[in-house]
């Protein structure tokens, strides 16, 4: 039986019982002001009962065409390359096309934006990354509270990397730092934009050591790879997978990595926890929906994510960009946001953090 069928034999039975109780009441000699009451109370109770089963099945054949996947990023950097990889094959395990659109700004508050003004209707997602639980607090205006999104899924945790031109007077983490401080102020560094977890990992990288350096945010990681291997910028912070491919050019080196620990792709590359004990900058990564999408959708899709996540060729896809594998309930999301929120902003508010 279908969910019409069934919305409709439950208000059947619910007018049959309204009708035996308004006959019973009419012989009593009931009045008219209890009568009509009945009749309220019963096409109510009829609806309130059918919607739930009606709503269910409506989703049973979702999703029935391509979703729209939503990325922070511009085109061509680390968060960009991994959305991409994703999205191709949850495709699969949905049986439509995950189209990628890239909504790059404010550390992806315009793209929250958007997905927050879209139908729950499960045709639009986000896969955002913990820069945008800070925008309310780096950003002036009024922007879209991701706690107040649909969690869908965590997906990836990713770390970053310090590069450096060719041309760039230091080859690895220490000989960074000793140039850095012997020319205190004259030399700037580019992140993928204020807020993000690359901007506060070289703050806190900074401050730490006693640094002094101009941030120059950007709106992604491609604009500052580019950048980068053409020599307008010395000094980068960019997300391991734009750094891998950063180092194939011979134009760029990597100078350490902000994971606890060295990063098994880079063995060669120090982690920046070597030369200041417990320092870890790690952004996670995770699926969004627009507010109110009922629970069935985001059920398929959070279930749609874990296959994707087992599949052998997406982890040897994510591994060769250092990315590590993170999955849970919508649930086990949302408190994991919680906990990033609490954290990075007590961070960005000890460092300081305004807006550039």
């Amino acid at each position: 039986m279908n969910s019409a069928s069934r919305c409709f034999a439950v208000v059947i039975g619910a007018c049959r019982r309204w009708l035996n109780g308004s006959r019973l009441d009419l012989v009593a000699g009931a009045n008219a002001r209890s009568w009509r009451s009945r009749l309220w109370l019963g096409w109510l109770a009829a609806l309130l009962a059918g919607t739930p089963q009606a709503r269910a099945d409506d989703w049973a054949d979702y999703p029935q065409r391509p979703i729209k996947l939503l990325l922070g990023y511009p085109a061509g950097g680390g968060g960009d390359l991994l959305g991409r990889l994703f999205a191709a094959r949850l495709g699969k395990e949905l049986g439509q096309p995950v189209v990628v659109v890239n909504k790059p700004g404010v550390s992806g508050a315009l793209a929250a934006a958007e997905l927050a003004r879209t139908p729950a209707d499960g045709y639009t997602l986000y896969l955002a990354d913990t820069g945008i639980l800070l925008v309310s607090l780096l950003h002036e205006g009024n922007w879209t509270d991701p706690l107040q999104l649909t969690p869908v899924s965590p997906v990836a945790s990713l770390a970053f990397a310090w590069l450096a031109h060719a041309s760039f007077p230091a080859s690895n983490l220490r000989e960074l730092v000793l140039e850095l401080k012997a020319r205190p102020g004259q030399y700037s560094y580019a992140s993928p934009g204020v807020g993000t977890i690359a901007h506060l990992g070289a703050e806190l990288f900074s401050q730490s050591l006693g640094l002094e350096l101009l941030h120059i945010p950007y709106k992604g990681g491609g604009p500052i790879l580019a950048d980068l291997t053409s020599g307008q910028l010395q000094l980068g912070v960019l997300s391991l997978p734009a750094a891998i491919a950063a180092s194939r050019t011979q134009r760029v080196r990597l100078l350490a990595v902000t994971s606890a620990k060295r990063a098994p792709t880079l063995p060669e590359v120090p982690a920046v926890a070597e030369l200041l004990p417990r320092f870890q900058a790690v952004t996670q990564v995770f699926l969004l929906a627009p507010p109110g999408l009922p629970s069935a959708p985001v059920d398929k899709l959070n279930a749609a994510v874990a296959r994707a996540l087992e599949s052998p060729a997406l982890q040897a896809e994510f591994a060769a960009q250092s990315a590590g594998i993170q999955s849970g309930s919508p649930a086990e999301l949302s408190a994991l946001l919680r906990r990033e929120s609490r954290r990075w902003r007590a961070l960005a508010q000890s460092l300081g953090s305004r807006i550039d």
